[in-house]
C-alpha cells in the first residue's frame, strides 16, 4: 500500500505526528528499504504546514545511534541498540526526543 503523505521510497514505521507552530511534525523510526529487519539505529524527522499536508519536508536524521558517513553516535559509550517508537514533546520552549 503506497504511503499516504510522505515519498514511496521512505519507511516511518511508529510515527508519532506533533503540532509545533503552525507545523505537523512527524518523528519516527526508520525502516531501511530491502531490508528484512525493522528499524535503524537513526531517527528522521518529516513536517509539513498545518494549510498544506501535501508540502512535507524531510528534516533529516535527528538522532543516531551509531556512527554513519555524516554523523557521530548521539549515544557514544552508552548504546548502539536499534531505536523503536520515538516521541516528542515541548516543555517550557525545550524539545525532549526519547525512544525505546
Amino acid at each position: 500500500m503506497p504511503n499516504p503523505i510522505l515519498p514511496a521510497w521512505e519507511y516511518i514505521p511508529d510515527g508519532e505526528p506533533r503540532v509545533f507552530g503552525d507545523r505537523v511534525y512527524l518523528y519516527g523510526s526508520h525502516d531501511r528499504a530491502a531490508q528484512s529487519d525493522f528499524c535503524d539505529y537513526k531517527l528522521k524527522v518529516w513536517s509539513a504546514p498545518l494549510d498544506d499536508l501535501n508540502n512535507w519536508v524531510c528534516h533529516g536524521h535527528s538522532f543516531h545511534t551509531r556512527d554513519d558517513r555524516d554523523h557521530k553516535s548521539d549515544t557514544e559509550g552508552m548504546t548502539d541498540r536499534k531505536l523503536f517508537a520515538p516521541d516528542v514533546i515541548e516543555k517550557d520552549g525545550k524539545y525532549y526526543l526519547y525512544a525505546i
